[in-house]
């Protein structure tokens, strides 16, 4: 019952600020999540980030209102010829059974193919304790994608790094260990993988421009003191 007033009273005092507010509620606890402090194109200060897998969150922007539970999702992407491959977090909005990316990072690892995830090898290869993965456009480098900015509405698409002109920045992986995930499909599949802890700061491209040939901006949403840990399945 305390919850639920602690709750109501979060709600009453978020519908009197201004019109894009968050507030969340962790459902569960997971070992992955996303931790950054993050200045978007229009604050002049850092605002902190803790996006965790399993999460709820309640967000208000001028355009809509709406529930979205935290789950993970992997792809890969075409990027002007180089595989990359994603992983992270995106919503699905209660009651919906669409997934928009929220936070991750996408992966060059050498040897990616369409359709298939990487190989034992492929993981243990670029992935170890110690390494530094440089942001940007190209071979064994990495991505990392931003849809929902603090202070802002949800994006429909998802800032990303290789949108700048001069991407910078880097991801220094600190541990790696053995994990199985249990996705939640129907049926259910479990993937046996790598969770990757690491820490992490550069710039992501702040704009997309429809059919655009990238990179298209030198306005860039600035990441510091991130940390996060990740999975990475493999075949």
């Amino acid at each position: 019952m305390k919850l639920k007033v602690l709750l109501f009273a979060l709600l009453a005092i978020a519908s009197c600020q201004k019109p894009t507010v968050e507030v969340r509620v962790t459902q569960q606890k997971a070992p992955f999540y996303f931790r950054f402090e993050v200045k978007d194109t229009i604050s002049e200060e850092y605002q902190f980030v803790d996006y965790t897998l399993g999460d709820s969150v309640l967000i208000f922007d001028h355009l809509d209102t709406g529930y979205h539970q935290l789950t993970w999702r992997n792809r890969i992407d075409d990027i002007n010829g180089t595989y990359y491959f994603r992983t992270g977090l995106s919503d699905m909005r209660f009651g919906s059974i669409i997934r928009e990316d929220l936070f991750g990072f996408g992966f060059a690892i050498p040897g990616l193919e369409p359709g298939k995830i990487p190989t034992q090898a492929m993981v243990e290869d670029f992935f170890y304790p110690g390494r530094s993965i440089p942001f940007g456009l190209g071979a064994e480098k990495v991505n990392a994608l931003l849809r929902l900015q603090i202070g802002n509405p949800a994006f429909s698409f998802p800032c990303q790094t290789i949108f700048l002109y001069e991407p910078y920045g880097e991801l220094q992986i600190q541990e790696v260990e053995d994990y199985e995930i249990q996705y939640r499909t129907w049926p259910e599949e479990t993937r046996k993988g790598k969770r990757i802890t690491c820490s992490f700061e550069g710039g992501i491209g702040a704009e997309w421009r429809l059919l655009s040939l990238i990179p298209n901006t030198d306005r860039a949403i600035d990441l510091r003191n991130g940390e996060a840990a990740f999975f990475i399945p493999y075949e």
